[in-house]
């Protein structure tokens, strides 16, 4: 299969470099020219690589920032077929996939997806194919979706070595990332900026550290996120507030049981999550 990713960053590098391990013809662009040697010369895309390459391509992948997707669509369209299929990686989807759906031809494959992956650094240089192994893969439909698109994700999925796939539409996707990727950035940030001590440094344990390591974030990108995703965003912060607000209070109540009762539940609820 011969496959075209729109941007080498973290992502885009990342997918590159796995696919090409399975044996995948991956060609690639990056507005950045030195990002494109690089990505050349570390044999991640042919080297003949440029923009009329998307019409020999049958996947189609746009791994740039949720906006700048809709832009290189916008700016590129004729060069999509209805022979292949349109995909993006964005962190959101209720808008990207209205963009990219009021741009494309009706005839034009078009579903969207999400790796569940990354890291704290950015750029070509942090591509790490390995934290795809396990991950979860969210399959986003759209009207311009056809039967087969999702056999083809899953493929690229189960090569990159993600462990389960969900199909989903835009807004549950957005309603879903608001509570286990947004919120936890938003609670991440939120506890690092609320400290005012001077030795909080000295004093860091596993728990702090775990907690707070994706506070390490790229700020132009999670602020575009937060901001689209805003109205789901600000439903689960709500929601988190009003449970962290119980529990102050059963801490100044010394209401111990219902404390036990609390710890108890959200012990059980997460380690559910370990065995599937």
């Amino acid at each position: 299969m011969n496959v075209f990713i729109v941007g080498l960053g973290l992502i885009g590098a990342s997918y590159a470099e796995g696919l090409v391990k399975k044996g995948y013809h991956v060609f690639g662009y990056d507005h950045d020219e030195s990002v494109l040697k690089r990505a050349i010369s570390y044999g991640l895309i042919d080297p003949s690589s440029s923009l009329s390459s998307i019409s020999s391509s049958d996947l189609v992948i746009l791994a740039l920032y949720p906006h700048d997707n809709i832009e290189f669509v916008q700016k590129n369209h004729h060069l999509f077929h209805q022979n292949q299929l349109i995909t993006d990686v964005s962190g959101t989807k209720v808008d990207v996939v209205k963009g990219i759906e009021s741009i494309l031809n009706e005839s034009i494959a078009y579903t969207s997806h999400h790796p569940m992956a990354g890291k704290e650094t950015k750029g070509i240089e942090s591509r790490d194919y390995k934290i795809f192994k396990g991950a979860n893969f969210l399959i986003v439909n759209t009207k311009r979706s056809k039967l087969q698109d999702e056999e083809i994700l899953k493929r690229i999925a189960n090569d990159l070595g993600f462990k389960h796939t969900l199909t989903t539409s835009p807004k549950e996707h957005d309603q879903l990332i608001a509570f286990t990727s947004q919120l936890t950035h938003i609670l991440a940030v939120g506890l690092v900026n609320s400290d005012a001590h001077e030795h909080t440094k000295f004093a860091t344990g596993d728990s702090y550290r775990d907690l707070t390591r994706i506070a390490k974030i790229n700020e132009t990108l999670w602020s575009e996120l937060f901001i689209e995703n805003k109205v789901a965003l600000i439903e689960r912060i709500e929601a988190f507030e009003s449970s962290i607000n119980a529990l102050k209070e059963m801490i100044l109540n010394d209401d111990l049981e219902s404390l036990k009762n609390a710890l108890k539940k959200a012990k059980e609820k997460r380690e559910s999550f370990d065995v599937y």
